[in-house]
């Protein structure tokens, strides 16, 4: 794996194009580990280029997966299931929180961002609203996650990094827990 992650750094091109287009794929299947797809963008390819191609591929992904939830909300079928209660509790709950709740889902890794996604499409959010709130959230975690990524090697040799990596993570997930219990109380 380490051969490998080398071999692409000297390939810089090949590795930012291949890098864009994991992170949108993994936008559309949620399976893939994201963090781990970020930190490796930021290893091969440097802090910045990382983020930037990391930053771009899923925002632009996200987009494209929120235009064709909200264009598919208009489907029989999927109005019959926005009809369930538990999905209009979740749709209503998101409609009212706005701008400050997705960029709180957003920068929060542990909050599952596909969801978020295709809700704020079926329930057609303002277009402005969820891309400030998509692009800005992403953008905190999205950098956080390449700084950590950098290079991997220093967190290790400086614990001060791992402590604020722990602290960091500990305090996101307690976040998206948070998140996650309001959706699930309304």
């Amino acid at each position: 794996m380490e051969k490998i992650l080398y071999s692409l750094m000297e390939y810089k091109l090949l590795a930012a194009i291949v890098g864009f287009f994991i992170i949108a794929v993994e936008t559309f299947i949620p399976t893939l580990p994201l963090i781990v797809i970020i930190v490796a963008n930021s290893f091969v390819l440097g802090m910045w280029l990382g983020f930037t191609v990391s930053w771009l591929g899923s925002t632009i992904a996200a987009f494209f997966l929120y235009f064709l939830a909200f264009k598919l909300s208009k489907n029989k079928f999927i109005i019959k299931y926005k009809e369930k209660e538990k999905i209009q509790k979740v749709i209503n709950w998101i409609k009212k929180q706005g701008f400050t709740t997705l960029f709180v889902c957003y920068v929060c890794p542990f909050v599952p961002d596909f969801l978020i996604t295709i809700t704020s499409g079926f329930a057609q959010i303002n277009c402005k609203i969820f891309m400030l709130g998509m692009a800005s959230g992403k953008f905190v975690m999205f950098l956080l996650l390449s700084y950590m990524g950098k290079d991997i090697g220093d967190i290790f040799k400086q614990p001060i990094k791992i402590i604020i990596l722990i602290v960091t993570i500990f305090t996101f997930w307690i976040v998206g827990k948070k998140i996650n219990n309001k959706i699930n109380e309304n």
